[in-house]
C-alpha cells in the first residue's frame, strides 16, 4: 500500500483521450506506515461515515476507536441523510457504498453528489466490491472527486484510520499498485478486450447466464446473494457493451466463435 503526498491532480496529469498518467515522484513506493506514524499525532478528527448497513458502521466505529480514540465516527445511514445534516465541525467525510446495494456508476455519482455538497470537506472512499481491485474502479472514484480510495478486502483498520487523517492532512491516498495501471477505456475497443476485463466471479456468472439460468438459482449455486448476482450482471453487461442479458450472452457466444 502506498500513498501521493499531494492531491490526485497534482500528481496524476490526463493526456488528450482523458487517459490518467500518474507522474514521476519522489513519494512513490513509500511505505505508508512510515508516513502514518507522522500523522497520528494528537489532534482530534471528527469524520462523517456514509454507510447503508447499522452492523458495518458499528464495527467500524467501535473498531477504530479502539486503535484511535482521538479519531471520532458520527454515522449517516445515506447520502441524503448526510447532505440533511449540519455538517460544521466534520473534518472528512468518508462514503461506504456496498456491492450489493450500489452499482459503480452509482457510486460515483453519489460521491460527485457528495463533492457538490460539501465542497471544502475531503472525502473518501470505502470499496468492498469485487471490482474495487480493479484500476478502472480507482480511476472513477477519483475522477468523481474523492480524495481518498480503500478497497476494504486488503486494507485493515489500522492503515484506514491513517489514511484518514492522511486525507485530512492534504494528500490523496490509493494503493500503487492501482494508481500506476489505472487505464482509461479506449474508445473502439475490440469486445475481446472488454470480455477479458471480466472479474473472476464475473466470469462464473457470465457461464450460468449462459445456461439461461434465472438469478435465484447463480445465487445458489455460487453462494452468493441474490442481490449481489444483479449487480455482477449489470457489470457484465457494462463491460461487454449489451443492453440486456440475453444481449450479453449472444455477444459472448460470438466471441467465443470468433476465437474459436
Amino acid at each position: 500500500m502506498a500513498v501521493l503526498e499531494t492531491p490526485f491532480p497534482q500528481d496524476c496529469v490526463a493526456d488528450e483521450t482523458g487517459r490518467l498518467i500518474p507522474q514521476p515522484s519522489a513519494n512513490f513506493g513509500l511505505d505508508f506506515g512510515s508516513q502514518a506514524m507522522r500523522l497520528a499525532g494528537t489532534e482530534v478528527l471528527t469524520v462523517g461515515l456514509i454507510d447503508c448497513y447499522v452492523f458495518s458502521r458499528e464495527c467500524l466505529m467501535k473498531a477504530i476507536d479502539s486503535i484511535n480514540p482521538r479519531l471520532t465516527i458520527l454515522p449517516f445511514a445515506s447520502v441524503e441523510d448526510c447532505i440533511g445534516n449540519d455538517m460544521n465541525g466534520i473534518d472528512l467525510i468518508v462514503y461506504y457504498p456496498h456491492a450489493d446495494d450500489a452499482s459503480e456508476a452509482a457510486a460515483a455519482r453519489n460521491v460527485a453528489t457528495i463533492r457538490g455538497a460539501f465542497p471544502d470537506i475531503p472525502l473518501v472512499l470505502l470499496s468492498d466490491a469485487e471490482e474495487g481491485e480493479q484500476p478502472g474502479t480507482l480511476r472513477s472514484a477519483l475522477k468523481s472527486g474523492a480524495q481518498g480510495f480503500i478497497p476494504t478486502r486488503t486494507t485493515g483498520i489500522a492503515v484506514t484510520a491513517a489514511a484518514m487523517r492522511f486525507v485530512k492532512a492534504g494528500g490523496t491516498f490509493a494503493p500503487l499498485d492501482l494508481l500506476m495501471t489505472a487505464r482509461q477505456d479506449i474508445p473502439g475497443s475490440s469486445e475481446a478486450t472488454r470480455q477479458n476485463s471480466l472479474t473472476s466471479r464475473q466470469v462464473a456468472v457470465m457461464s450460468h447466464l449462459q445456461q439461461g439460468k434465472a438469478n435465484k438459482i447463480i445465487a445458489h449455486e455460487l453462494s452468493m446473494s441474490e442481490s449481489t448476482v444483479k449487480v455482477h450482471v449489470r457489470n457484465i453487461m457494462r463491460k461487454v457493451g449489451a443492453t440486456n442479458r440475453t444481449q450479453a450472452v449472444y455477444k459472448a457466444r460470438q466471441l467465443h466463435k470468433q476465437q474459436s
